[in-house]
């Protein structure tokens, strides 16, 4: 009896060193695309869906406002749908990424309508609940490098991934302020415009099954104001629309019309700017419609610094 107690302790030690060892060897290298957004305090931040997280550039804002001294570094914190709608858990893991006492931070709030929808017939409770079992309401520390708490909360993956890339798209290059850049370029190949019209096609697809399973939810839409409010004690908040395919945002603009109205109502009466760009998809060329690549996203995000500068000196 002893010695099979003894051999199961001496088990459970090598299992818990090798657990530990795979942990701390996956957080050296590429753990998930959202990795690199939790593991930094925050002087401003960019928000938002994953049009965002491909399509703003934090070293580039950061490099065009240098002038104006808003607090540092400034973070790519937008995932997507499922991690990152408005709601009461994104608006708890954007207060833990703030550095305390931050007032002069920059915050880039980007939406759209897909920004406040949630399943048909879904109640506040069900969206919150549904909400916490995303990334934000499973890991409590958002700011460490490395993130520990990230990896064994919510890293699905067989830990023997740590020995290879493989699960990485050759066309991404996570960046450790939170951007995800997507090149044209590949490791191997550069993308065709057939993959390109074809990933399209399915972005479509996707948006036409999402707008008869989805509804627009006043929780979202009420936590979004709730951010604003929040952010606007800490910085400056530029609400942003960014562009994409025109197709794409026609079937947008189809789950909720008169958006963009609306938006300006809510940044109007909350006394913040919103800069519309939905309708300059043809200036910026996307991998599916949606998403800018990197020479465009780079691109933008000058734009946008400029617009912002602009709006920062009439005010």
């Amino acid at each position: 009896m002893k010695s099979f107690i003894f051999k199961t302790i001496i088990f459970s030690i090598i299992l818990a060193v090798t657990y530990a060892y795979f942990v701390n060897k996956l957080s050296e290298g590429y753990v998930d695309p959202y990795y690199n957004k939790f593991s930094q305090e925050a002087g401003g931040l960019i928000l938002g869906l994953s049009r965002a997280s491909e399509g703003i550039s934090p070293e580039v804002i950061e490099n065009e406002l240098s002038s104006d001294n808003f607090e540092k570094p400034m973070v790519n914190f937008a995932m997507n749908t499922v991690q990152s709608s408005y709601g009461e858990i994104y608006l708890e893991g954007i207060k833990k990424k703030i550095k305390p006492n931050a007032k002069k931070g920059l915050f880039i709030v980007s939406i759209s309508p897909g920004s406040f929808s949630a399943p048909l017939g879904m109640d506040d409770t069900n969206v919150y609940n549904m909400d916490k079992e995303g990334i934000i309401g499973k890991v409590d520390n958002l700011t460490s490098l490395p993130n520990y708490s990230y990896i064994i909360n919510t890293y699905s993956q067989p830990l023997y991934n740590t020995l290879h890339d493989l699960n990485k798209w050759e066309h991404y290059i996570p960046h450790q302020n939170g951007w995800n850049e997507v090149t044209e370029n590949g490791k191997f190949q550069k993308m065709k415009e057939s993959d390109i019209k074809h990933w399209k096609s399915l972005t479509i697809r996707y948006y036409k099954r999402k707008i008869k399973k989805e509804q627009l939810s006043n929780y979202r839409l009420n936590h979004f104001i709730n951010t604003i409010q929040y952010l606007k004690t800490a910085g400056n908040v530029f609400i942003v629309r960014l562009p994409a395919d025109t197709d794409i945002i026609a079937l947008e603009n189809s789950l909720w019309k008169d958006f963009d109205k609306q938006i300006d109502s809510i940044s109007k009466k909350y006394g913040v700017k919103f800069l519309n760009y939905s309708t300059l998809g043809d200036n910026y060329k996307t991998y599916d419609g949606s998403h800018m690549l990197s020479k465009s996203a780079k691109e933008f995000s000058k734009l946008l610094s400029r617009d912002i500068k602009t709006n920062l000196t009439e005010k």
